[in-house]
């Protein structure tokens, strides 16, 4: 607060000691040619003087009023494109300036992908009413940004009065990640073919119990077989037929272990692949759901259209990457949303003790599971290796993708 009333107090008192300097100036001046006489002193003199008087001038006149336009497109783009903004400059009466200096001011996020002072232009005297300029931001990344304004400046031509103007005027732009176009996804032809029979046994007998299993934590207690319980002297839970339907549920783990280029450069292949797979999804009508998971969960309900598929995309193209999260501790307190029939494709960019844990829960309650691990540029490590190969004797179908297109980038572990 201090500091603000500092700055509104020397406002005034600066514009007044820039008045009294050029007014000494002028003083100054005039003195000298009094006592000097000669046609030089006062040629010097009144040119002074009519550099000062126009320097008046200007100082009182106003900056007048402008009328802003921005232009970013249609506000949504894909990740990697070319992002041109045109602005429009309407003066409602011409102002006389010797320059007028504009500058779209734009969001940390915007301005660290451009380069310096890129959104500003600089005009220099015209009769013309309307000024437009153009600039570039090549392969602008995924993420939601903000224009906030434009500030106007300008000054004399000695640089003494200055003026300048801000006019707000937000715009937004939405980049949503890259995706790619799958051809052909194991996932969905596999669990295609395994419809046409279980629907079969659905229309028979929708809640016959197919047999006992043992108790894993987080089960229901009203499907404990207290029969079969009995009788082994185990925890035992009853399991049904259920239909399998075309049911897919992402879950993407937002956590990163550290913001190395080629960890950071995986977290977004991995965005990129869960993408892929919704509008895959949403091309062929599945119904689809999704999990991110790390400091904060958002999770997004089984579902089918376009409503669905934009919300989901849009906050893909607003996650950020979370250091300090928990994924596995995330997802234990989710298993029980874990809709039954539903095939789990998680995608992560490291696989933790903890994860495989959690995983073999899900498979102990069989849920098929696909695990999709991002390649990192760089050797897996012995311990994560032995974790994939656990994973997968486990029955989990598991990947290691260096892209995020599924067709391009699969290896099968």
């Amino acid at each position: 607060m201090k500091s603000l009333s500092f700055k509104r107090l020397w406002s005034p008192i600066k514009f007044l000691f820039k008045i009294l300097i050029v007014v000494g100036v002028f003083v100054g001046l005039f003195s000298y040619a009094m006592f000097q006489g000669e046609f030089v002193s006062w040629f010097l003199f009144y040119s002074v003087a009519t550099l000062v008087a126009l320097m008046l001038l200007y100082a009182l006149i106003p900056l007048g009023s402008f009328v802003i336009e921005r232009n970013v497109g249609e506000g949504a783009l894909p990740s990697g494109s070319e992002l041109t903004v045109d602005i429009s400059v309407r003066r409602k009466w011409p102002f006389p300036f010797l320059y007028l200096t504009v500058e779209d001011e734009v969001g940390n996020a915007i301005r660290e992908q451009m380069p310096s002072r890129q959104s500003r232009m600089i005009f220099y005297p015209t009769m013309k009413k309307k000024l437009t300029f153009s600039y570039t931001i090549p392969e602008v990344k995924r993420g939601e940004y903000e224009f906030l304004g434009f500030t106007l400046s300008t000054s004399d031509m000695f640089g003494i009065f200055e003026k300048r103007k801000f006019i707000a005027l937000n715009s937004n732009v939405l980049v949503y990640p890259r995706y790619h176009n799958i051809e052909r996804w194991a996932a969905y032809e596999k669990h295609d073919s395994e419809t046409d029979i279980s629907s079969k046994d659905f229309i028979e007998d929708v809640t016959s119990v197919a047999g006992a299993r043992e108790y894993v934590p987080g089960d229901k207690m009203t499907s404990i077989d207290w029969k079969v319980t009995a009788r082994t002297n185990k925890l035992m839970t009853k399991e049904f037929e259920e239909y399998i339907g075309q049911n897919f549920l992402i879950v993407f783990n937002n956590v990163i272990p550290d913001d190395h280029f080629r960890t950071v450069e995986a977290y977004e292949k991995g965005i990129e692949l869960v993408t892929s797979i919704i509008m895959y999804a949403y091309t062929r009508h599945l119904d689809v759901g999704l999990w991110t998971l790390g400091s904060h969960k958002r999770q997004f309900e089984l579902d089918t259209g376009g409503d669905h598929q934009k919300r989901m995309v849009k906050h893909l193209s607003q996650l950020k990457g979370d250091q300090q999260g928990d994924f596995a501790a995330r997802l234990s307190e989710s298993e029980d949303k874990v809709p039954s029939g539903v095939s789990m494709i998680i995608v992560s960019v490291e696989l933790t003790r903890e994860t495989l844990e959690r995983v073999k829960v899900l498979v102990a309650r069989r849920v098929q599971v696909y695990f999709a691990l991002m390649d990192k540029g760089s050797e897996i490590d012995e311990w994560e290796k032995k974790r994939l190969q656990e994973l997968r004797k486990t029955g989990v179908e598991v990947y290691q993708l260096s892209d995020g297109n599924i067709d391009k980038g699969v290896g099968k572990v």
